[in-house]
């Protein structure tokens, strides 16, 4: 895990630099695990080795640099934040990375409450770079043009309409999450 608080990259550093810092203060390798066949997925206590799939070569390099760009640290909480935000502002169009990250969502929900609806909330007034991928403009601009860019300016005061499709993201994220034990259990009840 890496040591706490994470660096924020400099304003006037661009994005090209500040995703090379950002995998340097991961212990990651330059591309950030892309090239990588495998990766593994946990925390300090277990760990999971997953094939590192096509969709999340394409995502990986995007979805890091919304962590240098909105502060979310790479941590459990912080991915909890990072896939809320992502859902509100739009995410990674590929159906498996949505049937990965949905949960992360839901767990956010459970174990962090109060942060993941506050970056839901910011995600539903920014927009993420995934329609436009890591082309070079967007590289060569710096972290503050791509905030000013893709973040509001201050902090979005929840709406009861942020609450309600924070909710069903969340119910629908749980589902999701516990729909494998349900299937389970009918069986095992079935038999």
């Amino acid at each position: 895990m890496p040591p706490h608080p994470e660096p924020q990259a400099a304003p006037a550093t661009a994005a090209r630099e500040a995703l090379v810092t950002f995998y340097a203060h991961q212990g990651l390798p330059p591309d950030g695990g892309r090239a990588s066949s495998n990766w593994w997925c946990g925390t300090a206590r277990w760990r999971i080795r997953l094939p590192n799939f096509g969709w999340r070569r394409r995502a990986l390099p995007v979805h890091d640099l919304h962590h240098v760009l909105t502060g979310y640290p790479c941590s459990p909480v912080g991915e909890f934040e990072m896939a809320a935000w992502e859902f509100a502002a739009g995410r990674y169009p590929h159906p498996m990375a949505t049937a990965f990250c949905l949960p992360l969502v839901g767990f956010g929900a459970l174990l962090d409450p109060r942060r993941t609806f506050a970056a839901f909330v910011r995600g539903r007034s920014s927009k993420t770079l995934y329609a436009r991928g890591l082309a070079p403009e967007v590289m060569g601009a710096s972290v503050a043009q791509l905030q000013a860019e893709l973040l509001p300016r201050h902090v979005p005061a929840a709406r009861p309409r942020d609450a309600v499709a924070f909710l069903l993201l969340a119910a629908g994220a749980i589902a999701w999450t516990l729909s494998p034990l349900a299937l389970v259990a009918l069986l095992v009840w079935y038999l």
